[in-house]
């Protein structure tokens, strides 16, 4: 029989637990997971910190959207020519676009950016190339927008890391430049602050330098060229690799023409790729380093950096004049200057070879006088510098024996030779040297300033700094000093000895250079023909002192001996101070202090100083018309009347010669109603001279520099300078004729002895 088992009532049923250790187990991922996002989370909070680090590092917004960018401080001529940049690091100035010739815009965006109008400030495709090289650790090959490169132009916190650190600082100015700016403002950004040829920064400044016109100006070969420099002006230099940037400039305009910036249909490519580079740059550059007027804008440099100081001082707004951009009107006329130095370099080139031909290049006065070559060795800065570094005189002496390899000055241009210092020294002791300035008496404005003949070689200003024994020019104030007392032209003199009591007891006798005495004449031929008794007697009768003052009023700021002998021009004066007082004769009798600039502005065209002369009348206008009617008679038959035989001025012309003793300077004071001149010519060591009064007399050595410079401007149609007569005043009705007096009409209709009319000095 069966057994049947039943459950029990209050037991608890049980579920049957399954066998699992028959299956395979599921494998885990989330360590896997959790370091994969540990790595992405690190690497993002690197990047974050890296772009956090960098933007410490990067300039700020105030700073992107107002570059501190040095600009350079323009000097302006009164035609409107800049005739130089003071700069410290940049050479730039700042133009509008519309102040750009467009080819400019237009190759540079077919070169460089050819999608610039259409990213925003990265151009996706080069992006993605420029970060291929990154992550391969490639050379970065370009691919920088004109963006990029404009924010690495502007910031030195952008433009001054490693490749790849660079490029990202570009992305991220360059992306708030472009939410910041327009396009057209950071195309004009650009072109005004990259740095294209030397030291040159900005399209301006550039097309001044290379083409000597204005951007606005370039012509097509002309753009192209220039951004073809871009790519490096080592590389690419007009000067040094002509053909090589040729064929760059017409890879440009290659790219104009495939981006349909120039139609090949309507302009001749092949025309405009064949003009050579030379024909338009050579030139230019070395006229741009030589550059006109160097002695005037060294001494305006120097008065600027005082006049900075005087203003930071007076209204506490500090300027720089290498960095901010200040734009500085002068009153100098470049195309007078032009001609000013023109006709200096062409009389002393003449000049000097007389020199050379009659003094044996000045060897036979320095055999006669070996002191003068001591005297230079001496004065220069070899022997100074050997002196403070303890050398003996032996020492020395043999440093100036040593042959050494240096580029000399010559009047056929620049020489690269050997030669000991001694030879240096005595090479460059032969050559004449001479100052020169012109103002217009009616303004007080001057017009050319010429300080020397070469300022690379020769530093000192004779208009300015170099004071010389004036001689015969001096006279006109003896005689403006007699006439204010009562002379007249036609006042008889006596040409009889006078002498002069001197305080210390000894007694003074002045003599006439030809040795000749007796007779009368006027003050008219006694001026004329620089007669040296007549002034005398003048000076017995006003005395010294009021000489003196005489020339003090007329804009005379030297200190004045009051002593006989001045009256004949022993003391020392700049061609400046007595130009000067010779416009006071011209105007009149109106003193009007020289002014050289007219108003300074900031570089952004407020104008922070104007500047106008002083006006004082000094004389009454009869006596400053006698004055005039006097400096007439020496250009009309007296000492300068070679102006007329000779270089045939038919206006009316007064001036005065002057010849120091033993021919050590000469000069030449030249007045017209409208420009004064005054030059000056001599040796640096007044020891060495033209030994015959033929060469060395003013009439030969600087009167012919005033007759070639005024030829020059009267010839010129653009300056169109009138050839004027000297008003006569109302109100004056003196007879100044003198016909009345028989040795005068003998002296004044005789015509020219010779080619040579002596000063007595």
């Amino acid at each position: 029989m069966s057994e049947n088992i039943s459950p029990d009532q209050n037991s608890t049923p049980t579920t049957p637990t399954p066998d699992n250790s028959s299956k395979p187990k599921k494998r885990s991922f989330k360590w896997p997971r959790r370091l994969f996002f540990s790595f992405v989370g690190l690497g993002a909070l690197a990047v974050l910190i890296f772009l956090i680090v960098l933007a410490f590092d990067l300039p700020s917004t105030s700073e992107i959207e107002n570059p501190n960018s040095d600009q350079s401080t323009q000097l302006i001529s009164s035609d409107g020519q800049i005739l130089h940049k003071y700069y410290s690091r940049e050479n730039r100035m700042n133009l509008q676009l519309n102040q750009i010739s467009p080819y400019v815009v237009d190759a540079l965006i077919a070169t460089e950016d050819v999608r610039f109008n259409d990213h925003s400030g990265i151009d996706p495709r080069s992006f993605f190339s420029i970060l291929k090289d990154i992550i391969l650790g490639d050379e970065v090959r370009g691919g920088s927008t004109i963006t990029m490169q404009l924010s690495r132009n502007l910031y030195d916190e952008v433009g001054n890391e490693n490749k790849y650190v660079r490029k990202v600082k570009e992305y991220l100015v360059s992306a708030y430049i472009e939410r910041r700016f327009t396009k057209r403002e950071i195309m004009e950004a650009y072109l005004n602050t990259v740095n294209i040829y030397g030291t040159s920064y900005g399209i301006e400044t550039t097309a001044n330098r290379l083409f000597d016109k204005t951007a606005q100006d370039l012509t097509v070969e002309e753009a192209a060229l220039v951004v073809g420099m871009l790519k490096g002006q080592g590389v690419y230099n007009p000067f040094r690799y002509p053909e090589r940037t040729l064929n760059r400039r017409n890879t440009i305009i290659d790219q104009m023409v495939k981006y349909d910036f120039l139609d090949s249909t309507q302009v001749s490519i092949d025309s405009i790729k064949s003009i050579p580079l030379e024909a338009s740059l050579a030139t230019q550059e070395q006229a741009h380093v030589k550059g006109l007027a160097p002695y005037y804008r060294e001494y305006v440099r120097e008065w600027l950096k005082q006049w900075c100081i005087e203003q930071e001082k007076e209204t506490g707004e500090s300027y720089n004049i290498y960095t901010d951009g200040l734009r500085v009107y002068t009153t100098i006329d470049a195309r007078m200057q032009a001609h000013a130095e023109n006709a200096m370099y062409g009389h002393l080139r003449s000049l000097q070879a007389d020199f050379d031909r009659v003094e044996n290049y000045g060897r036979i006065l320095m055999n006669r006088d070996p002191s003068i070559l001591i005297d230079l060795k001496r004065k220069s800065d070899r022997y100074r510098n050997a002196k403070r570094a303890g050398k003996s005189e032996s020492e020395i002496e043999a440093e100036f024996r040593e042959p050494v390899a240096m580029r000399v000055f010559s009047w056929d241009g620049d020489i690269d030779t050997v030669m000991t210092p001694t030879d240096s020294l005595r090479y460059y002791a032969r050559f004449l040297e001479s100052g020169m300035v012109s103002i217009d008496p009616r303004t007080g404005y001057i017009k050319a300033w010429v300080g020397g003949i070469d300022f690379n070689y020769f530093k000192y200003d004779h208009v300015r700094q170099g004071e010389r024994q004036v001689g015969s020019t001096f006279k006109p104030f003896v005689y403006g000093t007699a006439v204010e007392a009562g002379y007249t032209p036609c006042t008889i003199e006596l040409n009889q000895p006078v002498t002069f009591e001197n305080e210390g007891g000894g007694r003074w006798t002045p003599k006439n250079a030809d040795g000749d005495i007796g007779g009368k004449m006027t003050l008219r031929h006694g001026l004329a023909n620089s007669v040296n008794l007549i002034t005398a007697r003048l000076m017995k009768a006003v005395g010294p002192q009021a000489v003196a003052e005489f020339a003090y009023k007329l804009g005379i700021e030297s200190e004045l001996d009051e002593v006989p002998s001045l009256c004949l021009g022993t003391t020392d004066l700049t061609v400046y101070e007595l130009t000067h007082a010779y416009t006071t004769f011209a105007s009149m009798g109106v003193n009007r202090t020289p002014v050289f600039i007219t108003r300074i502005e900031d570089k952004n065209g407020k104008v922070l100083a104007r500047f106008v002369p002083e006006e004082k009348r000094v004389m009454n206008e009869e006596d400053a018309f006698m004055m005039v009617e006097l400096l007439k008679g020496v250009v009309n038959f007296g000492t300068g009347q070679r102006l007329r035989y000779r270089y045939k001025f038919r206006n009316e012309i007064g001036g005065k010669t002057g010849t120091t003793q033993n021919q050590s300077d000469g000069w030449f004071m030249g007045i017209t109603p409208n420009l004064v001149t005054g030059v000056w010519v001599g040796h640096a060591d007044r020891r060495m001279h033209f030994r015959s009064i033929k060469y060395g007399q003013g009439a030969n050595m600087a009167l012919p520099i005033w007759a070639e410079y005024y030829q020059r401007l009267y010839s010129d149609p653009i300056i169109n300078m009138p050839q004027l007569s000297f008003d006569k005043p109302e109100g004056v009705n003196i007879d100044l004729s003198c016909r009345t007096e028989e040795t005068e009409e003998q002296t004044e209709t005789r015509p020219p002895a010779s080619a040579d009319d002596f000063d007595n000095f």
